[in-house]
């Protein structure tokens, strides 16, 4: 048997905000969890899998599945109360387990997830069971999601719903049932693959930012480390043994302490204050500040909360809840904090409600945004047209656009026949509509009366029919020839795409940003959900040179089959912005640009025309490509805010309003 060590907490090198804050959380878990944003290789997930093994054990109720807490009503599941309640929990039955994290696959469903009812049970016997998921596993221990920003929105408000209130609510097929869910939320993300929304940001506690170390002589010791744990890794556990025991004791301590802290009425007006100075809403921020500071304070071994536990605490909770625009600048200026307590806070406040006074159009902001393109910001912007309808079955993957699905995230409307579905080992059996079925039988329509058990035959059975949303994958194929610089032509571009880039981070769509010029086509963004990382390389395209416009769209119609290949449920959307002049062609360039508009066509791709060619002297290359495409085809001189919101109305990506 093999015995596996897993590398010391305390032999992480630097990222010390990092730690503290995974301390802090294993300390005090109301805090809230943690999310760590950071590139690959920044010790993220060593971090997490390595403070489980720091932690000390926990007492629980043997064979219960939610490990409940014999010493705590409030931790405990119906059963194991009841056996408290009764007296006849025995000494035996107690016993103390190691805490784990818990993983949470980005592509579970929400049945493993929160759990769902026992089918054969609920049939068979007329008993309401549970079938334990994922966060009966992750009470009393700690549930990691890495690359969180790809988890579906739904399945994270499930979860942090759950981590808000301490218990996990299971409602199917008028069956409810709960059970005691506290666990240690972390999240990893890597930034440039999408951020999560806000209201997603904010409901994790703290935020910490992790990068690559700068100092030489602690990148040495990381590599010296990491070969030492990899030739042999009891040796190198031992080595840190003393170190993880004392920090071990530390958390104890601090567990205890905490019970005692206390915290004055002019901190908390201090709290308040510096929430109030950076403009956060709601007020998890203040609470969150409040108890990270308290926890921060017996982590010290103090129970009296000082001024140097608010300014970690404020640094910890509240760059993730600065951000509030798309494209804004997500940056907390940390010397701020720190100056607002060198300076007098009642002179502060009486600037902070003047300022209001004065200003209440445009209120202060500590990061504002930089301004790059004049957008009209009349142009109200919604989720999804009801014009706009997917009829065929696909997998589910966004928020806009509603459409049938045999994926189980979708969301459950009602039973259907099984066709050739596989019944017998199926969790997907609609109960409620089996059992209506069921009961019109002739066989069972008396049995009521003599008080029998309803007979469910295999004809009986009806699964589950859902509906799922998709997004789009919207494909930008953008003319950088010489001709797109002039007159502002270029300027004009960016101005469109920015407007529609701000919707799609509302919408959670995928981008990709396909740039044609001189003799070739280049994908410079391949699919992703990151619109801020579009947005960066839009301000950064270059003009010049003459156009291949044929090297573009094949470059965005392989962006597009792949897309479908994959089967993600992303719809594919090429939008091509170009004035055609200057085409590069091989034989005849009509002929050409007919081809692969009617190569688009056929192939039925969503696809939208913006022609940026002079009006005064034209060849009309770009509506005859949308002829051939049956697409929408637009100029950019009759494009006002308008027009480009009829635009994105009629292709479904704006609703109607």
């Amino acid at each position: 048997m093999t015995h596996y060590k897993i590398y010391p907490f305390t032999a992480i090198v630097n990222q010390e905000m990092l730690k503290m804050s995974l301390i802090l959380n294993a300390i005090n878990p109301k805090i809230g969890g943690v999310l760590i944003k950071g590139t690959k290789g920044t010790a993220k997930s060593t971090a997490v899998r390595s403070l489980a093994d720091l932690l000390p054990k926990i007492k629980v109720i043997k064979n219960c599945v939610f490990n409940c807490n014999p010493e705590d009503d409030k931790e405990a599941c119906h059963s194991c109360l009841e056996k408290k309640s009764k007296g006849i929990l025995k000494k035996e039955e107690i016993e103390y387990k190691k805490m784990r994290v818990i993983n949470l696959p980005i592509n579970a469903t929400e049945d493993r997830i929160i759990g769902s009812i026992d089918i054969q049970k609920a049939l068979v016997d007329g008993l309401k069971s549970l079938e334990p998921g994922i966060l009966a596993e992750a009470n009393r221990n700690i549930l990691y999601i890495d690359e969180v920003n790809l988890l579906s929105d739904n399945l994270a408000d499930v979860l942090l719903d759950s981590a808000a209130m301490g218990v996990n609510i299971i409602e199917r097929e008028g069956i409810s049932l709960h059970h005691p869910s506290n666990f240690i939320l972390v999240g990893t993300m890597n930034p440039e693959e999408g951020n999560l929304r806000p209201q997603l940001l904010d409901r994790f506690g703290l935020c910490v930012e992790v990068s690559r170390i700068e100092d030489l002589d602690q990148r040495v010791d990381i590599m010296k480390y990491a070969e030492e744990y990899h030739e042999n890794p009891h040796e190198f556990y031992e080595k840190f043994a003393k170190n993880q025991k004392n920090l071990r004791n530390k958390i104890v301590n601090a567990r205890e302490l905490l019970k005692s802290v206390q915290i004055s009425d002019e901190s908390l007006k201090k709290i308040a204050q510096i929430c109030l100075q950076f403009q956060t809403d709601g007020h998890r921020a203040d609470i969150t500040i409040n108890r990270t500071a308290k926890t921060l304070s017996a982590y010290n071994g103090r129970t009296n909360v000082i001024e140097d536990d608010i300014k970690i605490a404020a640094k910890l909770a509240l760059n993730h809840r600065l951000r509030r625009l798309p494209f804004e600048d997500q940056c907390l200026d940390e010397q701020e904090i720190d100056n607002l307590f060198e300076d007098n806070m009642e002179e502060l406040n009486d600037n902070y409600e003047e300022n209001l006074d004065n200003d209440v159009d445009e209120p202060k902001k500590l990061n504002t945004k930089e301004e790059i393109f004049d957008i009209d910001e009349k142009v109200k912007y919604g989720q999804i047209l009801k014009e706009k309808k997917v009829r065929e079955v696909i997998n589910t993957s966004g928020q806009r656009i509603l459409h049938p699905t045999n994926s189980p995230r979708g969301k459950y409307i009602g039973g259907q026949r099984p066709g050739n579905y596989h019944i017998p080992l199926s969790s997907e059996i609609s109960i409620n509509e089996t059992l209506n079925e069921a009961s019109l039988a002739p066989e069972n329509r008396n049995l009521h009366e003599k008080k029998a058990k309803i007979i469910v035959k295999e004809e009986h059975i009806r699964i589950k029919k859902r509906i799922g949303k998709s997004s789009f994958l919207i494909i930008f194929c953008v003319d950088a020839s010489g001709s797109m610089g002039a007159g502002d032509r270029m300027k004009a571009v960016k101005a469109m795409i920015f407007s529609i880039l701000q919707e799609n981070y509302i919408h959670r769509d995928k981008v990709s940003l396909v740039v044609f010029r001189k003799e070739n086509a280049e994908v410079v963004l391949p699919p992703t959900r990151s619109t801020d990382l579009a947005h960066k390389f839009l301000k950064e395209i270059p003009t010049g040179g003459t156009t291949p416009l044929l090297a573009g769209l094949s470059k965005a119609m392989d962006i597009a089959f792949e897309e479908i290949r994959k089967k993600t449920g992303y719809i594919p959307l090429i939008i091509l912005i170009s004035d055609a002049r200057g085409n590069i062609y091989n034989h005849d360039p009509v002929e050409e640009v007919l081809k692969i508009g009617e190569s688009i066509a056929k192939h039925d791709l969503n696809f939208i025309v913006i022609d940026t060619e002079n009006l005064d002297v034209r060849l009309r290359l770009c509506e005859k490509l949308a002829r051939a495409a049956n697409a929408e085809y637009h100029h950019i001189d009759k494009l006002n805010e308008n027009e480009l919101h009829k635009i994105l109305t009629i292709e479904g990506i704006i609703e109607n309003e």
